[in-house]
């Protein structure tokens, strides 16, 4: 239970892309929105997202431990990471969990989003090093969110496509949740007409469904994770915040398909945001 005194803190540690909806960028905004305080960390400083032909990139590495380490005095009541970009880092955030836990009588959620691959392959960033570190990561998380090659690459599964069975999606779930994450969240799943995301909390299954849009927009797992974590960091549950942030992004979704908009700029939710507030109806 977080400080009443004080709006709920979250830790956000992912990179920040200067164009491109995703991210640091996509987190701030969603949090502050939702009446979270949104305490960033990089782990890597980018022109544009890597969706775009060229960018700029700076590894934030050799500062992370440091910026990190100054907020050894703090207390957050949710961690939130996303693109972390080296194994060291991965070590960092370890480090940075264990030092949250130990010094707070109410531990925060840790809500971890493994942005390691899609469609089927892992990021040119990855190195077995990073997937190894990745794995053991999981294990200190209370919600984690991977897509379904993120849950493929974690339990050593082959990569059956985005339509998985009922049967399929049960047995990657329970194999994730033996990795040791409080709750499991496999994101994006295909049944036509609809995306999926299925939650198994490692007693029940069960999936929420939004109408699937024609078009794919960069960023949507960066705006479905910060949207949970602000649920839940402000109190909520897991299915209520995995619900809201299905609408969230249906409804952003439709907006932008709208405008026209290029898919590499991500979904156009700000005008959305507003729908967010606590009491607010997201779906129109």
């Amino acid at each position: 239970m977080h400080n009443k005194n004080r709006p709920p803190r979250v830790a956000c540690i992912n990179d920040l892309s200067g164009y491109g909806r995703c991210s640091l960028t996509t987190a701030i905004a969603v949090l502050s929105a939702m009446g979270v305080q949104a305490c960033p960390a990089p782990t890597a400083i980018l022109s544009k997202h890597t969706g775009f032909p060229h960018f700029t990139f700076q590894d934030f590495t050799p500062h992370l431990g440091a910026y990190l380490a100054d907020w050894g005095e703090l207390e957050f009541d949710a961690v939130y990471t996303g693109f972390l970009g080296s194994a060291e880092q991965i070590r960092l955030v370890e480090d940075f969990l264990a030092q949250q836990r130990a010094r707070q009588h109410t531990p925060p959620h840790v809500i971890i989003d493994t942005v390691m691959g899609d469609g089927g392959k892992l990021y040119p960033t990855y190195t077995p090093d990073m997937c190894r570190r990745m794995k053991r990561l999981v294990s200190h998380a209370d919600v984690i969110t991977p897509n379904i090659t993120e849950a493929c690459i974690l339990t050593g599964t082959d990569y059956p496509g985005e339509e998985l069975s009922t049967a399929q999606a049960r047995a990657l779930a329970c194999r994730l949740y033996d990795l040791g994450a409080g709750a499991v969240v496999i994101t994006g799943i295909v049944r036509e007409p609809v995306l999926c995301n299925l939650v198994y909390d490692g007693r029940e299954l069960y999936f929420d469904a939004e109408d699937r849009t024609e078009r794919m927009f960069s960023g949507t797992g960066d705006l479905f994770a910060s949207i949970v974590s602000a649920r839940l960091a402000a109190g909520g549950t897991l299915p209520e915040a995995v619900t809201l942030a299905g609408s969230f992004i249906a409804a952003a979704t439709r907006y932008t398909l709208s405008l026209g908009t290029p898919t590499q700029e991500g979904v156009c939710f700000e005008p959305c945001l507003s729908r967010l507030a606590p009491g607010q109806d997201v779906k129109e």
